[in-house]
Parts: C-alpha cells; sequence; structure tokens
C-alpha cells in the first residue's frame, strides 16, 4: 500500500491554504494598505465652478467632493450625490457609482422643493488611487445617460482647504 500519493495531495493542499493567508495578510492594515478599500481615511476635492470642455454658464459655484472607503458625496449649490457602500477604482483609474441626486429647486413662491431621483456618478482620477490622485473629473448621468452634473475638474485638498459649495437660495438656481 502506497501512501506517497496521499501525503503528496495533503501537502499540496495545505501549501495552498498557507499561499492564501499569506496573500490576504498582506493586503491588510499594517502592511501599507488599509485592507478595506480605495482610500486610506477620507480625502477631499473640491473646484471653483468650472466645467471640462465648456466653460459654465449657470449655477457655478463651487463642488465639494468627499470620500470614504464606505460613502461618497458631491456638493454642489442646491444638488448633492450620495453613494454608500464598498466602491473600487479600475485600472484606468475610473469608479462608477449607483447613488442619488438631491436637487433643490424654488417654486414661485421662493419656497424650496428637494426632489430625489436615481443617477450614476463617474470619477475619473488622474491617478488609480483616490488619495494619491492629484485631480478627478466628476460626471452624474440620470439612469436614460442624460447629464445631470457635467463634467468637472476637482482639484484634492485638505478639508480645511475645501472650497464649500454656495448657498443654495432662489438666486443660486
Amino acid at each position: 500500500m502506497n501512501v506517497l500519493p496521499e501525503l503528496w495531495a495533503r501537502a499540496a493542499r495545505l501549501l495552498a491554504t498557507a499561499t492564501a493567508l499569506l496573500v490576504l495578510a498582506a493586503c491588510g492594515p499594517g502592511t501599507g494598505g488599509t485592507g478595506t478599500g480605495p482610500i486610506n481615511g477620507a480625502v477631499y476635492f473640491s473646484g471653483a465652478g468650472f466645467t471640462v470642455g465648456a466653460p459654465c454658464a449657470l449655477h457655478c459655484g463651487g463642488a465639494e467632493l468627499q470620500l470614504e472607503n464606505e460613502r461618497v458625496e458631491l456638493s454642489i449649490s442646491c444638488q448633492r450625490f450620495v453613494f454608500t457602500g464598498p466602491w473600487q477604482i479600475d485600472a484606468q483609474g475610473v469608479a462608477l457609482l449607483q447613488g442619488t441626486l438631491e436637487t433643490t429647486e424654488f417654486a414661485n413662491g421662493g419656497e424650496p422643493q428637494t426632489r430625489t431621483m436615481a443617477a450614476e456618478m463617474q470619477l475619473h482620477f488622474s491617478d488609480t488611487r483616490a488619495d494619491s490622485s492629484r485631480e478627478v473629473v466628476v460626471t452624474v448621468r440620470d439612469a436614460q445617460g442624460n447629464l445631470l452634473v457635467a463634467p468637472r475638474l476637482l482639484e484634492q485638498r485638505p478639508a480645511s482647504a475645501a472650497a464649500a459649495p454656495g448657498a443654495c437660495t432662489p438666486e443660486a438656481r
């Protein structure tokens, strides 16, 4: 009776398990990465009201983008896009996020009315990691592909230096 093939099979399984554990451990905290997403902590991008490819004609207030591993929020005067959940950046530096866009409009009497709709945000980073990217181009579209937020170029800034969007008032719309 030859037990050698069974020993070789057991050794191969043990080696495969050990290799998998080492690979997983290399992605965890304390090894240069967080082990949980595309950024370490929170990252802020902001811009002062211009769109990519065309000058901004209306509603050109500043924009602020806050990124965390489980939440992404874009704030523009009278608009706010929110995504919650894990997300990733692909090899081309692009992330596609399904979330909601809140838009505040003012009726004739000046009363604010907020409308919420499903939307998709595209983030195109200048690098394959958000925290090492200097710039990001942000675009938001509805489910039919219609442009809701024109492409905006935002620069990475510390939270204290981020350009806050203008207040949402009837004059801002």
